[in-house]
């Protein structure tokens, strides 16, 4: 064999190794991870399974799920909540996550847990533009949230600067409207002395809140 025939065979031999044999289907893709299982391997570990009975807030909640809209939902997965220790979880934000498995994740919890809120009050929006009144926030603060909240109180202090270093003034507010059923807390339809807040309520406590001292 001269060397021009031998190079021919070995640049064949070459592209052949690189290919599929002939008459070989093609690999299937992969297949697209379903909600239940995307929930199971990045979420649970801190919301639980199913939603539920995991340290951080229950996604398992339809007034939750009534009071934050879909886009901040996609929004809070992606980026996280900057000031708290939910990471973002999107690649473009250094997780693991592509954005058709984050919009499976929000399609998920929307289709599963999403449910008819009974209310006599119209939902709070989940921002506010009430300019809050840390004089009045910390009147209702005294008169329906220190029973749990004080130092000793059934729920510990919500003033410790520890707690208010680790949120922010949004999960301040979705704590306040949504409350934490997981932890017995209730929401914001009785937590006026069995009365909703109003708006107005909720912004004052939000503002006496963050004037407290952090560290």
């Amino acid at each position: 064999m001269n060397r021009i025939s031998l190079a021919a065979a070995c640049l064949l031999a070459f592209c052949m190794a690189g290919c599929e044999p002939w008459g070989k289907p093609a690999a299937p893709e992969k297949a697209a991870v379903d909600f239940h299982t995307l929930f199971r391997e990045n979420c649970s570990g801190c919301h639980g399974v199913e939603g539920r009975g995991g340290p951080g807030r229950i996604l398992n909640d339809p007034l939750y799920l009534a009071f934050i809209p879909k886009e901040n939902l996609r929004q809070v997965i992606e980026k996280g909540r900057p000031g708290t220790a939910m990471p973002g979880w999107a690649r473009s934000e250094g997780g693991p996550l592509t954005p058709e498995e984050i919009a499976t994740l929000v399609e998920g919890i929307e289709q599963n847990w999403a449910k008819p809120v009974k209310s006599n009050t119209p939902i709070p929006a989940y921002e506010s533009t009430a300019a809050g009144d840390t004089t009045r926030g910390k009147k209702l603060f005294l008169r329906t949230c220190f029973a749990c909240h004080a130092k000793g109180g059934l729920a510990g202090p919500i003033t410790d600067p520890s707690y208010l270093a680790l949120t922010t003034k949004q999960n301040l507010r979705t704590s306040i409207v949504v409350g934490r059923p997981d932890l017995g807390m209730p929401d914001y339809r009785i937590l006026n002395a069995g009365r909703p807040l109003s708006d107005q309520d909720i912004a004052d406590l939000v503002a006496y809140l963050e004037t407290e001292p952090r560290p």
